[in-house]
């Protein structure tokens, strides 16, 4: 009987220890097909960029032979280590001929060559001059050497009620020359409309 008893106690634990073993097995396989996979060593995790340089209401001016040319002002500059180009944040661009302010450029954010001076401005661009033609558009590029704006994207540009539109532009910042490369349209202040399938 009591070895019986001991026998009875003894199948129960084995069957256990196997019911146990079964569900470790089970677990260990279904929870590391659940489980995320670790993230590869080899693959380097990305690193907040820190700039070495911040400056807050930045002024950058341009001048030729002492004539003030234009004044890029930004609410925040960052500049980065090997970089060339500092960021900017909020941009107020003035231009100006012969000393006389013709036009002033906007936009949200921005880049400037500190040495080229060349400018790339995104984010709502608008460039309007003191007699009222504007330009609106998402980017644009000012080249310091030609002193012309340009870009490869789509554009509106506003004189007199008259509205030109169009993909890539070539202009002076004054926008007395524009030109608009492709998928131009034009439509004047009666209401007429000119395509054009340049």
């Amino acid at each position: 009987m009591s070895i019986e008893h001991k026998r009875t106690a003894a199948l129960p634990g084995r069957s256990a220890l196997a019911l146990a073993a079964i569900l470790i097995l089970a677990c260990d396989v279904g929870c590391t097909r659940s489980d995320p996979p670790a993230p590869n060593a080899s693959q380097p995790t990305e690193k907040k960029r820190v700039p070495e340089q911040q400056f807050f209401d930045y002024r950058l001016i341009e001048s030729a032979s002492g004539v003030k040319q234009w004044v890029l002002q930004s609410e925040r500059m960052d500049k980065f280590a090997g970089q060339q180009d500092v960021e900017l944040v909020t941009i107020h661009m003035d231009f100006f001929k012969s000393g006389a302010h013709f036009s002033v450029l906007t936009a949200d954010s921005g880049s400037a060559n500190l040495e080229t001076k060349n400018i790339h401005t995104w984010g709502n661009v608008v460039v309007v001059t003191d007699d009222g033609r504007q330009l609106e558009t998402e980017e644009l590029f000012f080249n310091n050497e030609t002193e012309l704006i340009h870009n490869d994207v789509f554009n509106r540009f506003t004189r007199d009620g008259d509205v030109l539109t169009g993909i890539g532009l070539e202009a002076t910042p004054d926008l007395e020359y524009i030109e608009i490369k492709e998928n131009v349209e034009a439509e004047v202040e009666d209401g007429a409309q000119v395509e054009s399938g340049v």
